[in-house]
């Protein structure tokens, strides 16, 4: 009984999902352990301002947004191939203000409408097993673990070829990351993750053109504090590089070179429901997204009946 006393509030805050919108998210505790048969609707509200793009790829200089989102998503976790899996989908609405330069001219745009929506699975190959609930609250967590994930966003945002900014990117991506974590005290948790974009080509490009990105890689690093069940505290940094764009088969000197540093803290409401708030901000970038955004997030977990 102890032990679960103990134990069960920390599953709450497991499978908070940061909603990206480009490659560089910062999403710490993503190799935490959680019982199969696990359910979570997550509701968020982000707002976003500076140099934001749905498509990084667009040759817009000196981009000012402010972009408001609302992400719903359900989460899910069970076992595959004997291994703790865990399953996400993730629809967003944003809309918001953007102001920047193209050819030389000053424009502006105001667009409203759903984003490209997105898919995971992820797995933990080493350190956690997959248990039901009653056996997960009797067992110790193991100190390291190993995880990879595959993500999938798919074109159904809005977009309108004849409009150089859109809230969907008209391309297919896939996202193969690598995450490895060890805890070092029972509260102090290092974890380190290792992304590689893909990308298709968008064949209706602004103006009859084509474009497309090369592959995208991005490392992050964050370290969470437990200050007691259900509640902690997490700072990150993380670096994505590469991505050069091709437009009509050209070359852009434009390798995708940015910093960022994000802080997150989450707190249990109650057996089934919590909240987190995030907020991240660039530190430096050649080419690439540069902007400050702040995260409101609120998840409600149940677990299968039987």
């Amino acid at each position: 009984m102890q032990a679960e006393s103990i134990r069960f509030p920390v599953i709450l805050f497991v499978l908070f999902l940061v909603f990206e919108t480009n490659a560089q998210d910062l999403e710490p505790r993503s190799l935490s352990a959680v019982p199969t048969g696990g359910n979570f609707a997550i509701a968020s509200y982000g707002y976003s301002s500076g140099n934001i793009l749905v498509d990084n790829t667009l040759p817009i200089e000196d981009l000012n947004a402010r972009l408001n989102s609302i992400v719903l998503a359900y989460a899910r976790s069970f076992k595959l191939f004997n291994r703790l899996a865990k399953f996400d989908v993730i629809a967003p609405y944003s809309f918001g203000h953007f102001e920047g330069v193209v050819s030389d001219i000053d424009s502006t745009a105001y667009r409203s409408g759903l984003g490209d929506p997105l898919l995971r699975l992820s797995m933990v190959l080493v350190g956690a097993r997959p248990m039901k609930l009653g056996e997960f609250m009797k067992t110790p967590q193991k100190k390291f673990k190993l995880g990879t994930t595959v993500r999938l966003r798919i074109p159904l945002g809005q977009y309108d070829p004849a409009k150089l900014i859109n809230l969907g990117a008209n391309r297919w991506a896939v996202k193969l990351g690598v995450a490895g974590s060890y805890t070092f005290i029972k509260r102090l948790t290092l974890e380190t993750h290792l992304n590689f974009w893909l990308f298709t080509e968008n064949k209706e490009f602004f103006n009859g053109n084509r474009i497309k990105q090369k592959p995208l890689m991005s490392a992050q690093m964050h370290l969470t504090w437990v200050f007691k069940p259900g509640v902690w505290v997490a700072v990150s940094y993380g670096r994505s590089a590469f991505g050069e764009t091709v437009v009509n088969g050209i070359e852009k000197d434009n390798l995708q070179n940015s910093t960022r540093m994000g802080a997150a803290f989450a707190y249990k409401l109650s057996k089934h429901n919590a909240i987190k708030i995030a907020v991240t901000s660039g530190l430096s970038t050649r080419y690439g997204a540069d902007f400050t955004s702040v995260l409101l997030v609120y998840q409600f977990m149940w677990f299968d009946n039987k």
